[in-house]
């Protein structure tokens, strides 16, 4: 897949057509034996969701963290992201269909979802861990991306049929991970930003689910 000059088009345009080219492709680059290994359909459902819950709190924590210093306080950073929301870029979301909102609610298909949910998530936080170059930066990067498989691992004890969750080819992300990676400065920051702003709202909504489950 080639992508045409950022010249071409308006920056906001080129960077929606970016990622809804994108996630055309699935986009976890987490392996089925990195997330199964350490669940079992015995595990102590309680103690697997309130431990789940804890996790996506600290997450959460943490990527406000990396969002301010994305943006470094600065205005501009807010109105890009409400500027790209409009745009529609497909980041992983929750629907009504998905069954993760009290009203018609299905324990099963939420599961299914915010897992598989945050395994597309994987590949774009890599792309986030690689951006920074300070250590600090690249350590918060790193652990909110730890995080969100450790999510992942809990919920595992949780999920009936753990074959319907959606384990995406690691071509795809390879070959994801390196468009991404060709965005100039300016788009790059705009994509962190997206990026973390998204994983904050489908976290958020992760959580008030598991809290009804």
């Amino acid at each position: 897949m080639k992508f045409l000059s950022s010249s071409t088009f308006c920056p906001l345009a080129f960077v929606g057509l970016l990622l809804v080219t994108a996630t055309a492709f699935p986009t976890s680059e987490v392996p089925r034996e990195d997330v199964t290994s350490n669940a079992t359909s015995d595990g102590p459902t309680y103690a697997s969701t309130q431990n789940a819950e804890d996790q996506i709190s600290y997450t959460l924590m943490k990527i406000k963290e990396l969002k301010e210093e994305v943006c470094n306080n600065e205005e501009k950073c807010v109105s890009n992201d409400n500027a790209l929301s409009q745009d529609k870029l497909n980041l992983p979301k929750m629907t009504v269909k998905d069954g993760c909102f009290e009203s018609g609610h299905k324990k099963d298909n939420c599961l299914l979802k915010i897992s598989s949910g945050l395994l597309e998530f994987q590949i774009y936080l890599k792309y986030i861990q690689n951006k920074f170059q300070s250590s600090e930066k690249n350590n918060k990067a790193k652990d909110v991306k730890s995080s969100t498989k450790s999510v992942i691992q809990l919920l595992m004890h949780e999920i009936k049929n753990q074959d319907e969750i959606v384990f995406p080819s690691p071509t795809a992300n390879a070959l994801l991970l390196k468009e991404l990676e060709s965005q100039n400065e300016w788009q790059k920051n705009m994509i962190i930003h997206l990026i973390l702003s998204s994983l904050e709202t489908f976290l958020q909504f992760s959580l008030r689910a598991l809290r009804i489950l």
